[in-house]
């Protein structure tokens, strides 16, 4: 509730001097960051999702799929999952430093995520 409040009234973006600063030390002494990977986090989540309607451009040129994400270079989180609803459907795709994780840890922790949304789902069918 405390960070809805503070986006509400954009003082979300109060502390981007601050954050600045913290991330060019970091650049600086990449010593202070775990495994010297100028890793910040383990993961970052966004509130909110993007939405994309498929639309008859994209079936005439061919187009079957397609993956738009953000990209940080330097510091920032571990693991990055961009979300998308395109055509009713939940498309997440998942980007991770390697050799920092392996495949076998990221399909671990998808796995994880996997069958907390499907608990979620069938508790709410449960009702």
């Amino acid at each position: 509730m405390a960070f809805a409040n503070s986006k509400n009234s954009n003082k979300h973006f109060s502390n981007m001097a601050d954050l600045n600063f913290l991330m060019c030390k970091a650049i600086e002494n990449p010593g202070l960051t775990t495994s010297s990977s100028l890793r910040t986090s383990f993961m970052s989540v966004f509130e909110d999702p993007v939405i994309d309607q498929s639309n008859d451009m994209q079936q005439e040129v061919g187009l079957e799929d397609y993956i738009g994400c953000a990209s940080v270079h330097g510091v920032g989180p571990s693991i990055a999952i961009f979300d998308t609803i395109r055509d009713g459907k939940l498309y997440c795709v998942c980007v991770y430093p390697a050799p920092l994780h392996s495949r076998e840890q990221m399909q671990e922790l998808v796995d994880n995520m996997k069958a907390v949304l499907v608990d979620a789902i069938g508790a709410n069918y449960a009702k």
